[in-house]
């Protein structure tokens, strides 16, 4: 599993911190700029936009579930997390 920043404002050691502050054990990246515009052309602008909070998944076999928006508590999230690893 591995959750990807998209924040262009935000950094590596920032993102280290917020898993580690929330106990996420899981891989966190900040996506490159390649990989962002490669998102809005697939899915639009609304998965890009930090403060709307967007999560989608890709299994394993790289089909996309798409997600919600908002804020999740850090105990929402590893229950997310949890039901796609299985």
């Amino acid at each position: 599993m591995i959750s990807l920043d998209i924040d262009s404002s935000e950094n590596v050691a920032q993102l280290r911190a917020y898993a580690d502050r929330n106990g996420f054990t899981w891989r966190f990246a900040v996506a490159p700029k390649e990989m962002l515009e490669a998102l809005q052309r697939a899915y639009g602008t609304q998965f890009l936009t930090p403060t709307a909070e967007p999560m989608f998944f890709v299994s394993p076999a790289l089909r996309p579930s798409l997600g919600s928006f908002g804020r999740r508590d850090a105990g929402t999230m590893r229950s997310l997390v949890a039901a796609q690893r299985t």
